[in-house]
C-alpha cells in the first residue's frame, strides 16, 4: 500500500495543463488564488512582481486579516517564473512531510477569466458563506485543493465544473494531479452541500494526512479502504474525528483490524468510561504498542485455522 504514486513529473504536466487551458482563450491573463492561513511562500514574490491584488472578505475564527486573496497575472508568457513557481509550491506542499494537522495549501487555484479581481473576490464570498440547516452562517473551503478533488462526492451524478460562474477553475490536488474544473453551470456553484457528507469527506482527509505526514505515498486507491476503516471506527464507538482518523490509519498502516485485538478493546474501553480521548492515550505508546494489536489479531486468526 505504502508506494509511490508520482508516475511522471507533476510539476511539468501542470504547466503543461495550465498552457492548454490558455492556449484556448483569447488572452492569457490568470489569476492566483492563494491561502495564507498556515503559510505564504509566493507572497513576496507577488509583491517584487507588482501584481494587482485583493484580498478576498473570509475572515476565520481568530485571524485579523482575510488569509485568503487574489493576485492577478496579466500575461502567464511574461510571468512564466512566478507562475511555474506557483505549481512548484502547490505540488511541494502536496507532496512533502507535513504534521498531520499543519499541512499547508497555500496555492490554491488559478482562474482564467475575463472578470474583473473585484468581481471574482465578490463571487468567491458569496459561494463561500452558506447557511445550515440551524441557520447558522457557516464557511465552504471549498477553495481547498482537497474539497475540490470530492466535488464529484459532494454533488452526486454531476459533471465537474468550476465553483463560480465566469471562471476556468484550475488545481492540485491532495494527491498531487492536475485538475481542470470547466467554465460550465451547475449545482456546485448554488447548492448547499450536504453538511454530513461533508464531514465526512473531512474525517477522510484527516486520514490521509496522517497516512502522508512523512510525505505522499498514499493515492486515490486507498480510499475505498479509508472508508471501510472509518466505518470501523464508528462501530467501536470512536465518535472523535480525531480519534476515528488515529485508529484508521494505523488499521490501514498494519493492514489489519486492530478492534478485534483484546488489548486494544481493552484500551479503547478504558478510555470511553473515563470520557477521555484514545489519541491522548496514543501519546504513550510507540509503534510496537500499535503493532502488538495487530500481532494479537494475526495469533487469534491462526487459532481459528
Amino acid at each position: 500500500m505504502m508506494t509511490s504514486i508520482m508516475p511522471g513529473d507533476p510539476v511539468e504536466h501542470a504547466i503543461a495543463g495550465l498552457r492548454a487551458v490558455l492556449d484556448g482563450r483569447a488572452n492569457r491573463r490568470v489569476l492566483l488564488l492563494c491561502d495564507s492561513t498556515l503559510a505564504d511562500p509566493l507572497g513576496v514574490h507577488i509583491a517584487q512582481a507588482g501584481l494587482a491584488r485583493r484580498d478576498v472578505d473570509l475572515i476565520s475564527q481568530g485571524a485579523t486579516a482575510p488569509p485568503l486573496y487574489l493576485a492577478e497575472v496579466p500575461d502567464e508568457i511574461r510571468h512564466e517564473r512566478l507562475i511555474n513557481a506557483s505549481i512548484r509550491v502547490a505540488v511541494d506542499e502536496a507532496v512533502r512531510p507535513a504534521p498531520a494537522a499543519k499541512r499547508a495549501r497555500s496555492m490554491a487555484a488559478w482562474l482564467a477569466t475575463d472578470l474583473p479581481l473585484a468581481e471574482v473576490a465578490q463571487r468567491l464570498v458569496l459561494r463561500a458563506r452558506l447557511r445550515d440547516a440551524q441557520g447558522r452562517v457557516r464557511i465552504l473551503r471549498f477553495w481547498d485543493p482537497r474539497t475540490t478533488q470530492y466535488q464529484s462526492e459532494l454533488y452526486a451524478g454531476t459533471v465537474p465544473a468550476s465553483w463560480i460562474p465566469g471562471v476556468t477553475w484550475m488545481t492540485i490536488d491532495g494527491f498531487a494531479r492536475w485538475q481542470v474544473l470547466p467554465d460550465a453551470p451547475g449545482p456546485m456553484q448554488t447548492v448547499t452541500p450536504d453538511w454530513q457528507r461533508l464531514a465526512r469527506l473531512g474525517r477522510i482527509n484527516a486520514v490521509l494526512q496522517r497516512l502522508n505526514a512523512d510525505g505522499l505515498c498514499v493515492g486515490p486507491w486507498v480510499l475505498d479502504a479509508v472508508r471501510h476503516a472509518l466505518d470501523a471506527a464508528a462501530a467501536c464507538g470512536i465518535d472523535d474525528d480525531e480519534d476515528a482518523a488515529l485508529f484508521a490509519a494505523w488499521r490501514l498502516r498494519l493492514d489489519a483490524p486492530i478492534e478485534r485485538a483484546p488489548s486494544f478493546a481493552a484500551l479503547l474501553r478504558e478510555v470511553q468510561e473515563e470520557g477521555g480521548r484514545l489519541r491522548n492515550a496514543a501519546q504513550d505508546m510507540d509503534d510496537e504498542d500499535w503493532q502488538q494489536f495487530a500481532q494479537e489479531v494475526q495469533a487469534r486468526e491462526d487459532l481459528k485455522a
